[in-house]
């Protein structure tokens, strides 16, 4: 089940958006050129191996700090990669329409930071890299389902050989998805893969809670009313 694109039209050029996209582009071509051992220190550099970070003692603030940031934009493989971008060019630009270009950043990033510092405290003794955009990602989703549950995301589905386009709900679209990462999560407690699962689940809570509190301050009320929120879920003409 492959998303496509979302019915949900913006009113502005979604720049911050597509400087997210580019910048994780920017450093898996970056990474693609490594091998071996510069690939693997690269990973043990900038990425957060949950058991050093939680030695206080290895870093120092600024450098456990710059690790949260920079694990944010590192992908394992180009499947890690392409899987993270079209979730985020589908999702993400509505959700910057919404905020505005700086909320979207910021909200980003907390749903990012958030969604790391969960997984290292699930992983706490691994040795293995946390790295990827799933969490930040998986916050933009949530507040997606908060606040256009009810747009059209259409969808690729491929049964054997068969290939079929099928227009859903996003809150179903985004249910199933929800479902597979907690059902994948469980078997991944106290086993940090390079993707980690867990922070998909935090990063979407946070992002449905962000999004709410991002929103609601002035200057940007009014727009709840275009995402349906307080006034029942997002409509369109069906």
């Amino acid at each position: 089940m492959i998303p496509i694109r979302s019915t949900i039209k913006t009113e502005i050029i979604p720049y911050v958006n597509y400087a997210l996209l580019a910048a994780n582009v920017v450093v898996f071509a970056y990474t693609f050129s490594l091998t071996g051992e510069a690939l693997e220190m690269f990973y043990q550099t900038h990425g957060i191996v949950p058991s050093k970070i939680t030695a206080l003692e290895a870093y120092g603030f600024l450098g456990r700090t710059a690790k949260y940031f920079s694990s944010m934009f590192i992908h394992e493989n180009w499947l890690h990669l392409a899987g993270n971008l079209v979730f985020l060019y589908i999702f993400g630009n509505a959700i910057e329409d919404l905020l505005g270009h700086a909320r979207y950043l910021l909200f980003y990033l907390v749903c990012g930071l958030i969604a790391v510092f969960i997984q290292v405290a699930l992983n706490s003794h691994s040795a293995v890299p946390v790295i990827g955009a799933s969490g930040a990602i998986s916050g933009v989703l949530g507040a997606y389902m908060l606040f256009f549950p009810r747009s059209r995301i259409l969808t690729l589905f491929i049964v054997l050989v068969f290939v079929y386009f099928v227009r859903i709900r996003a809150y179903l679209f985004i249910i199933f998805w929800f479902a597979v990462q907690f059902l994948t999560g469980i078997g991944y407690i106290g086993d940090a893969g390079t993707e980690g699962l867990w922070a998909h689940m935090s990063g979407f809570a946070c992002g449905a809670i962000a999004g709410g509190s991002f929103l609601y301050t002035q200057g940007y009320r009014s727009k709840k009313y275009k995402a349906g929120y307080g006034t029942g879920w997002y409509r369109e003409n069906d």
